[in-house]
């Protein structure tokens, strides 16, 4: 304590004895200081508000990640990160304010609690010689108060603690302190940047802590902090109020507030959350508890249900030809895999959280999953068996250096392998890493196999005018975003028929996108297609466009017909892929199964 009476109480007693010489009153020199100490803090205050204001202009663009990234922890605070370095967002800037006001408090403290050095200016050795002897927590009060008699503002001891337990007019300082705090709340909360970017819930929660803490504050500690605190909360209002004149958000972000306006959601439907949250809990639980119990051999993980068509083939194989139980532990509570009745099939549901709980205890002698980053994120290998073989399966043919992480796959023991160029690239790495050769098998790819089967029906048939189907990837920056209009006002006509196919994830995202480009290109030649529990669209069609989804080659490897691939920009998840010294086979493909075609080259 008597190094933070230094650090923060010698110079805060500076600012307050000379105050106290000027004004000739403790109580106003406090009150002073409240609001004098506002001045040199407004600089930091502007910065603060104006890093708010940022923060709810980037409202819409956050609401997009969470929705992109739904269920994805790390893959929503990696955008995040990134989103806030693009646009010099800092989320620390928001707390400089208060952690400045909580030293000011602390040094205010040491000034009440050592009156003899900070306000009467007393050497050492004769405050030593006063204290000596004196019993209890703040001896230099007693001290003075032994002296010089009560140090006295409006009737009110400054040196005494309010207490309910003694009833006093000192009481009234909490109570005050408190309005100040609730009134200052109120005020933040109808104007400032940050509340605007909050919920009610949580802009409640704030208020309620903040009125606790100065009731805290005005109640354990003496008068004259709760009359700094009180007079510091009443002089914020002045310097909110003056900085939302400056920088009125609600200008400055007017479209962020329509977004949050529009994507609010009303008390009903919060309480229809809280219900299937609810739910959920319970089901996972009873979940949790059946896969912990089981016996198990052979266990698949899915963080989503449109994983399961990727194990699809593996898994009808298992159940065809063994009698293995498949244990299928799954994110989504409405995955597919629980509409299939099998008797050798088990599924359970976990939220993502519980499944690192799962992953660390994890016992089975086989766990195959489509999710890479084993050991980097969530999914970690169990700690109770070190001789679990871990599998990864490829969904798709996309080689295995470009859009994944550099060590995505280098702590499963064995991979399952679309083609060649994927043993190649994972070799390659194993070398540039120094890393133990895994397994690598060579399976093919199910879902291709499941398309041509269904495929050989549609064979033959031809249309009486071209039919182009445009199906871009849901990515930043694809078809959608990029070009969409340029490519349907080059299309339109009779000549052709067109078919817009875009992302499930697109359409929930981006639903007003949509609907103004049904509303600007719906003709009897172009039809968008918005229900995708089949492949007709895709069989039927004679010339697939896209960008860089794996639609592209489904199509292609499935009616052998030709693809238009559009050049947008390409997502790149390890930026070192170029020192493997092999091209991705995303790249090299695009010239073989159809052409590739720059945007400005339309």
């Amino acid at each position: 304590m008597d190094f933070i009476n230094t650090i923060l109480g010698t110079p805060l007693g500076f600012v307050i004895y000379f105050a106290y010489q000027i004004l000739g009153s403790y109580g106003l020199a406090i009150v002073a200081f409240a609001i004098i100490v506002k001045i040199p803090l407004f600089p930091v205050m502007m910065l603060a508000h104006r890093n708010s204001i940022r923060l709810l202009q980037l409202q819409p663009a956050l609401y997009l990640i969470k929705q992109r990234f739904a269920g994805d922890k790390e893959g929503i605070n990696e955008a995040q990160y990134e989103l806030f370095a693009k646009e010099k967002y800092s989320p620390l800037l928001g707390i400089v304010p208060l952690v400045v006001q909580l030293f000011l408090v602390m040094g205010i403290l040491q000034v009440m609690y050592h009156p003899l050095q900070h306000m009467l200016r007393l050497p050492a050795d004769t405050i030593d010689q006063l204290v000596d002897g004196v019993g209890g927590f703040a001896p230099q009060l007693q001290v003075l108060e032994s002296i010089y008699g009560e140090l006295r503002f409006l009737g009110l001891n400054l040196t005494a603690t309010p207490s309910i337990r003694y009833p006093s007019i000192e009481l009234i300082v909490p109570l005050v302190s408190g309005l100040a705090a609730f009134i200052f709340c109120m005020v933040q909360n109808a104007i400032s940047p940050g509340a605007l970017s909050q919920s009610k819930r949580t802009n409640t929660g704030l208020t309620i802590f903040t009125v606790c803490l100065s009731l805290y504050f005005a109640f354990a500690l003496p008068v004259g902090v709760g009359l700094y605190w009180t007079v510091g909360n009443l002089a914020a209002i002045a310097v909110v109020l003056l900085l939302n004149f400056m920088y009125p958000p609600k200008k400055l972000a007017k479209d962020a507030l329509v977004h949050i306006r529009a994507t609010s959601k009303t008390k009903q439907e919060i309480l229809e959350d809280k219900r299937i949250k609810r739910a959920l809990r319970e089901r996972e639980s009873a979940d949790v508890l059946r896969f912990k119990t089981a016996k198990k051999q052979v266990v698949f993980y899915a963080i989503s249900s449109g994983q399961y068509k990727f194990y699809k083939t593996i898994i009808d194989y298992l159940l065809k030809h063994s009698d293995i139980a498949v244990h299928y532990l799954t994110n989504d509570p409405n995955d597919a895999v629980f509409d299939i009745q099998h008797v050798q099939l088990f599924p359970y549901y976990a939220g993502q959280q519980k499944t690192i709980s799962l992953m660390l205890k994890l016992q089975t002698d086989i766990m195959v999953t489509t999710v890479p980053d084993l050991q980097n994120f969530h999914m970690k290998r169990s700690i109770v068996r070190d001789d679990i073989e871990y599998i990864h399966t490829f969904h798709g043919p996309t080689s295995t250096h470009l859009v994944y992480r550099e060590k995505a796959f280098d702590h499963f023991s064995t991979l399952f392998c679309v083609g060649p160029h994927q043993v190649t690239e994972i070799r390659r790495r194993e070398s540039i890493a120094n890393l133990p050769k895994k397994k690598l098998v060579k399976i093919g790819y199910g879902l291709y196999d499941q398309l041509v089967d269904s495929y050989k029906n549609q064979r033959g048939r031809r249309n009486e005018k071209p039919r182009l189907l445009i199906a871009p990837s849901w990515q930043a920056d694809n078809i959608l975003d990029v070009c969409i209009n340029d490519i349907l006002e080059s299309l339109s006509g009779n000549k052709y028929d067109v078919v817009v196919r875009p992302h499930p994830q697109y359409i929930r995202l981006f639903p007003g996108r949509i609907n103004t480009l049904k509303e600007q290109f719906a003709n009897d030649s172009i039809t968008f297609e918005l229900d995708f529990l089949g492949n007709e669209s895709i069989f039927a069609s004679d010339i697939l466009i896209t960008d860089w989804s794996n639609i592209g080659y489904e199509f292609a490897y499935c009616t052998l017909k030709p693809c238009i691939f559009i050049n947008t920009p390409m997502k790149v998840m390890n930026p070192n892929y170029t020192k493997y010294a092999l091209e991705p086979l995303d790249i090299t493909l695009r010239d073989k199964v159809g052409v590739s075609v720059d945007v400005e080259n339309l």
